[in-house]
């Protein structure tokens, strides 16, 4: 086996096993509060 085929085999597999490692970390929280309250922004410092 050539250098070059091995080394794309490992990059293909990094790239495969990171994206399903960013799947199943990816756990979205659920919203905190009522959703449908309307709360005015906080003041912001002058720029």
């Amino acid at each position: 086996m050539s250098k070059s085929l091995i080394l794309r085999i490992i990059v293909a597999i990094a790239i495969i096993g990171g994206g399903i490692f960013v799947i199943i970390k990816d756990e979205p929280q659920p919203p905190t509060g009522d959703i449908n309250s309307i709360e005015p922004l906080p003041k912001q410092d002058g720029p």
